[in-house]
């Protein structure tokens, strides 16, 4: 064995152990996403409830829902991409073969990669600056904004890192979301025969 192959598998190692600690990570924020959508339920249904019942509203309903909402859109967008959920319009790539396909498929990976970057570099430059100044929501619970803000930013920070775990793949020759399977629209996987 050569020390270049040696090297070649060593690094091959890293890479795999850190995409697969990107997946996690984008597990893990999944289900933060889910928690907040329970949450939001929670505090809706609480706010009809109270609202009903006994004529009383909840003074962080308006507030709390806002915050959960953009969480919940955010935070669970690095596992959506893993998982094929994002909407693709196909009729360019259908029309491609498996080169045309990788190279479409390797451009708008990296033009997500670069928009999802700037727009976590921006949320976590703006949570940064909350905290320094220790704004407070303008509401009567006076919410320490830098709280929902940091769980803001950590949707497009994760999204970035699935991004970045999809174009290592892609360019690896690895299927997209790490199945080794490249990918490929539904109608041609059947065309195939796949």
């Amino acid at each position: 064995m050569s020390l270049h192959a040696d090297t070649g598998r060593a690094q091959d190692g890293i890479l795999d152990r850190l995409l697969v600690g990107i997946d996690a990570l984008c597990r893990v924020a999944a289900w933060g996403a889910a928690a907040v959508l329970a949450a939001l339920f929670l505090l809706g249904l609480a706010e009809i409830l109270l609202r009903n019942l006994f004529g009383y509203s909840l003074p962080i309903a308006v507030e709390y829902s806002g915050y959960l909402v953009g969480i919940s859109l955010l935070l669970g967008s690095g596992w959506t991409l893993q998982q094929g959920g994002q909407i693709r319009v196909g009729l360019l790539i259908e029309r491609l073969g498996p080169a045309g396909r990788r190279a479409v498929d390797t451009a708008a990976t990296v033009f997500a990669l670069v928009t999802a970057l700037f727009l976590a570099a921006a949320l976590v430059r703006y949570t940064g600056g909350t905290a320094l100044r220790g704004t407070v929501s303008y509401f009567p619970s006076q919410t320490p904004l830098v709280i929902p803000q940091a769980l803001l930013a950590a949707g497009p920070v994760t999204l970035a890192l699935a991004l970045l775990a999809r174009l290592v793949r892609l360019l690896r020759g690895d299927g997209p979301d790490g199945t080794g399977t490249p990918s490929r629209p539904d109608s041609t996987a059947a065309e195939d025969g796949s």
